[in-house]
């Protein structure tokens, strides 16, 4: 069997850390894997395609009143007919919700080869709900574009149960297909850290703060602790500053929060840290799963999760029956509780298991 992979990113984004963890699977597993991608990563043998870039205002525009990327689109279109695509027998793409290159190329080659299987794994909702900030015709133009694309794919996958629902609902009876759950792979091993004796509790925040994320329930959450004299401090590791509004608490507790720039290395900060913190989007039925909250599985570290009443997270934690997580809602009293119970359990070991994801795979 003889396949095609075809990827927005296999690079040092987002989306590319965890397609190229799912790429290695397909490498391990089959003989014959070709890949493609937008962009290149050292550890993975890949053709790469050349795109224009766009001011994504105009990309969008072009989604709103035509219902397809032009862009993208093109692209897949004159590629589309290159000979060697007739020798391939499976294509999977593999793409998120800002590019659809993947998307378009793989409906174009199923359009041109009979007997050939596609499968479509979207790391992203399309379009994301409501609360997200997506214009009505913006989403609208989405919903009609992944109708008739996505529609034609034999198989998809989505990043958990929740936003797969939300999918099918959308498609709403276009696709006939098959479709599955494929979660965020972590991008580090199982990390077995000591805990540092230090005076203060370290609460973590890793990546950015943008959107429907706030972080002003957490910084009041904080500074309610530290004014009844428990010493915690808060390291927000790659997050912009500016992002972060410390002008919620008094100029007393930012003495307590710090701010790291972007680095690789995140072991000094999860070994120092008490509390590894995750927090989803402040909106009803959202969809998503943080990459950041996989990677903090990896760590035997509590982790608390600020989040909504059966949000995917909590599903997750509870199918899978992982431990030490704690969820608390969109509010700074219940964060403090939260956090003041772990305080109180601060020598707590976490015994967690590090193979969830391990079997999950791409099934052709």
């Amino acid at each position: 069997m003889k396949m095609l992979v075809i990827a927005s990113s296999i690079g040092d984004t987002a989306p590319g850390k965890v397609f190229s963890g799912y790429i290695k699977r397909l490498i391990e597993k089959y003989t014959t894997v070709d890949i493609i991608s937008l962009d290149q990563n050292n550890l993975i043998d890949s053709e790469l395609i050349e795109v224009k870039n766009i001011h994504p205002r105009i990309k969008k525009l072009s989604i709103t009143c035509l219902n397809i990327d032009i862009f993208d689109y093109y692209l897949a279109y004159k590629i589309s007919s290159r000979a060697d695509f007739e020798s391939y027998d499976v294509v999977i793409t593999m793409m998120s919700a800002h590019n659809f290159f993947p998307l378009y190329l793989g409906y174009f080659l199923k359009k041109n080869k009979q007997g050939i299987k596609w499968i479509n794994y979207c790391v992203d909702a399309v379009p994301a709900p409501k609360g997200w900030g997506l214009s009505e015709g913006y989403s609208n133009g989405l919903i009609k574009m992944i109708r008739k694309f996505m529609a034609e794919a034999d198989k998809i996958y989505f990043s958990n149960e929740v936003m797969l629902e939300y999918q099918l609902n959308i498609l709403n009876g276009y696709f006939k297909g098959e479709s599955g759950v494929l979660y965020t792979l972590p991008d580090i091993e199982p990390l077995f850290l000591p805990k540092k004796e230090k005076k203060e509790f370290v609460l973590l925040y890793t990546g950015g703060i943008y959107q429907a994320r706030k972080v002003d329930q957490l910084l009041l959450a904080v500074e309610r602790l530290v004014l009844e004299g428990i010493n915690v401090k808060l390291n927000f590791v790659g997050t912009n500053p500016n992002s972060v509004d410390l002008s919620v608490i008094s100029e007393e507790v930012r003495e307590n929060i710090c701010f790291f720039g972007y680095t690789r290395d995140l072991v000094p900060f999860y070994e120092e840290a008490d509390v590894l913190i995750d927090i989803d989007a402040d909106i009803e039925n959202d969809v998503f799963i943080s990459s950041k909250f996989f990677n903090y599985l990896m760590v035997n570290r509590k982790i608390l999760c600020i989040t909504g009443k059966n949000s995917p997270v909590v599903i997750f934690v509870k199918d899978n029956k992982v431990s030490g997580i704690n969820f608390s809602l969109h509010s700074s009293s219940n964060i403090f509780e939260s956090l003041k119970s772990s305080i109180l359990k601060k020598n707590e070991v976490i015994n967690r298991s590090y193979d969830i994801l391990s079997n999950i795979d791409i099934v052709i």
